[in-house]
């Protein structure tokens, strides 16, 4: 089908500007409340189509609003801006932006000019002839809900089953004849199915997806925990996923996983980084006993208090499984912030902990009685 369907929006924080509002406020490029409950109301800027007795023929919403908050939709159309209120002539952009007059005051002025539109649906018709048109929409908070209006699209040129009939058809039955009518129910199936069928790929758009549709976007990337993750967390971990599948089974990449979802940098100790320590060190007992002789088998070590009870350790062990190659064994190993050292040490100024060091007697070396030389094999 063409194309030609033609629209003015209103999406962006300047054009919010212009309207009058009561109990909502300009956020970036939308409108939110101001209140918890209650009666909020906006009324647009004119919007100008620059054709004398134009007719406006549809008006989409683009509004995030909870089945509790009830939106009620009217308009007003004429060829002139200005009108007559209170029984003096004012222009109705000026009037409305008047700070001088309260906003309560302004909105009685000119509620009886709007005629009603529709009621808490977000595509509707308006069928109001003139150059310029002004929207008010009228919301109804019950509780304070999720509320923000982020576009307005009306519908200036249209598309009609109609029109791709011989020309006779048109010419006999006219713009508002039966045919033209009974087609135009067809209009608002066909084309808003094609229009949908058109955008169904800014749906898979993880940047603009919400809700429940970005969750199941997550879940086709087999991203964890959705359920329990913030939007703009998920849309974090979708965007880094190509990163992490690279580098996934690999040290750098089991390294990067548990910082992001536990905040701490790990200490990942391989079989051959220790392979000849195990082998050939001189603590080479030490090393073996604790880290064995299994070449598939690594440590991870991790500070205290990374995981706040049991139920949250078997969790990560559980997801660490699904993130390491086929046949390795890992093991996870709690580092604490001391150590307690046990029976009595004997510590000088240049003492070291699993070290060595060396001493030289010559004439002059003198023995204090702190030094203790022997001892039991423990102590050697």
């Amino acid at each position: 089908m063409n194309r030609n369907r033609l629209f003015i929006t209103l999406n962006r924080e300047r054009e919010w500007q212009r309207c009058l509002l009561q109990g909502l406020c300009v956020k970036g490029n939308s409108i939110v409340p101001t209140l918890e409950n209650g009666s909020c109301v906006m009324i647009t800027g004119s919007v100008d189509s620059t054709e004398h007795n134009f007719c406006w023929r549809n008006l989409q919403i683009d509004a995030q609003l909870d089945d509790n908050i009830v939106m009620q939709v009217s308009a007003y159309a004429s060829d002139n801006t200005a009108v007559s209120i209170n029984g003096r002539t004012a222009e109705l952009d000026s009037f409305l932006k008047d700070s001088s007059v309260d906003a309560s005051a302004r909105l009685q002025a000119v509620d009886d000019l709007f005629k009603p539109l529709f009621s808490n649906c977000f595509d509707g018709p308006i069928d109001l002839h003139g150059r310029y048109i002004w929207i008010k929409l009228e919301f109804i908070i019950l509780e304070r809900r999720e509320l923000s209006v982020n576009k307005l699209k009306l519908q200036i040129k249209g598309e009609q089953m109609v029109d791709y009939l011989p020309s006779v058809y048109r010419e006999e039955d006219g713009e508002n004849g039966f045919l033209t009518r009974f087609l135009s129910i067809f209009d608002g199936i066909f084309f808003d199915m094609d229009s949908a069928i058109e955008r169904s790929s800014q749906s898979l758009d993880y940047r603009i997806a919400q809700g429940d549709l970005l969750r199941y976007l997550s879940s086709w990337l087999c991203i964890e925990d959705v359920a329990y993750v913030s939007e703009d967390r998920l849309r974090e971990r979708i965007s880094h996923t190509a990163d992490e599948y690279r580098f996934i089974g690999v040290k750098r990449g089991l390294i990067s996983w548990i910082e992001d979802e536990y905040g701490v940098t790990p200490n990942i100790i391989e079989y051959y980084s220790v392979d000849k320590l195990v082998h050939e060190g001189r603590d080479k007992e030490v090393y073996h006993r604790l880290f064995g002789d299994n070449p598939y088998k690594f440590f991870v070590l991790l500070p205290e208090k990374t995981f706040a009870d049991t139920h949250e350790a078997n969790l990560f062990m559980d997801k660490l499984k699904r993130r390491i190659p086929a046949y390795t064994e890992p093991e996870v190993v709690i580092t604490r912030n001391n150590t307690i050292l046990e029976k009595h040490t004997y510590l000088g100024v240049n003492s070291v902990l699993s070290g060595y060091s060396y001493a030289n007697t010559d004439v002059g070396t003198r023995i204090s009685n702190e030094i203790i030389l022997g001892g039991s094999k423990d102590e050697q």
